[in-house]
């Protein structure tokens, strides 16, 4: 009987130090956490402070916890500062030409201007409210995209059909500033699956990108694999450079010399978001001294 006192003393004030040592550990994990939440941008983790198993699992889950809300913070303060930065683009793109407007508007009420001096301004002024037109189609239109109800009408529809007749449409700008214009294309026809009004879309987007910056040459050319029709769009690379090539089709992303021309950085974004929506691919490189936009759609018999 003495033995079995004995041995239940013993075992209690086992436990009893297992209660006090888990509760010292338990406080000391809610200490880190407190000091985690006071200083929650410092991306610290509770760190190890017990040998029981269990309150060591529990830890575990509770970094882990700590983990995914740091990474939806950074997700978030870098959304964040995206908002911004768009936001103060939009802001320019829209206030430039408006200023422009409301200056030649302020001439035209000068009583010594000629008349010849006033339809120069009004024509400064049109062509002004024309690009704060587009910038504001741009900025409605990526919105609109971007949802999941954007109605896309799939049909077959022939690559090289299409293609001919957009480079014919542009033919004349690019012989006015004497670009080199060359088209090649297989002779057996290439069908696709997609929406033919936003395909001719996507290809004006990309023949209007390269009257801003080829210099010297534009190519075109379109191959069959046994699964893909691919289709490259080439200019003059000129001075872009790799860190300029990894942004092309971000959102609102574009040259100080477009930006001031009145672009509003969105075409290539609205380009990648409507080939995305037919279940194509767009990827963009240089080849040599040439910038390419390549375009891949799977194809169908």
């Amino acid at each position: 009987m003495q033995y079995l006192c004995i041995g239940l003393i013993i075992i209690f004030i086992l436990l009893v130090i297992k209660i006090v040592f888990l509760y010292r550990a338990l406080k000391q994990a809610s200490r880190q956490m407190d000091e985690i939440e006071k200083c929650s941008e410092r991306n610290r983790l509770i760190k190890a402070i017990s040998a029981d198993r269990h309150l060591e699992e529990l830890l575990k889950k509770i970094n882990v916890i700590y983990q995914k809300r740091q990474s939806e913070r950074i997700v978030y303060q870098r959304r964040e500062t995206q908002i911004r930065h768009e936001i103060e683009n939009i802001s320019h793109d829209l206030r430039t030409p408006l200023t422009s407007i409301l200056g030649y508007v302020n001439l035209l009420g000068d009583l010594d201007i000629t008349q010849e001096e006033r339809e120069e301004y009004l024509k400064i002024i049109d062509k002004r409210a024309r690009i704060l037109q587009g910038l504001i189609q741009d900025f409605y239109e990526i919105s609109r995209i971007e949802r999941e109800d954007y109605p896309v009408m799939f049909e077959r529809i022939s690559v090289q059909n299409i293609v001919s007749e957009a480079a014919v449409a542009y033919f004349h700008e690019f012989e006015s500033r004497k670009i080199k214009v060359t088209v090649q294309m297989e002779e057996k026809s290439c069908i696709i699956f997609a929406d033919r009004i936003q395909f001719n879309r996507i290809l004006n987007n990309l023949i209007q990108n390269a009257l801003k910056y080829a210099k010297d040459e534009f190519v075109i050319q379109q191959h069959t694999t046994d699964t893909q029709c691919i289709l490259t769009l080439s200019n003059d690379k000129n001075d872009m450079t790799e860190n300029e090539l990894k942004r092309i089709f971000d959102r609102f992303y574009t040259g100080d010399k477009a930006r001031n021309q009145g672009s509003s950085g969105l075409g290539l974004t609205i380009t990648k978001l409507l080939v995305e929506k037919m279940k194509g691919s767009i990827s963009a490189r240089f080849d040599g001294d040439m910038f390419v936009i390549e375009l891949k759609w799977p194809v169908r018999t």
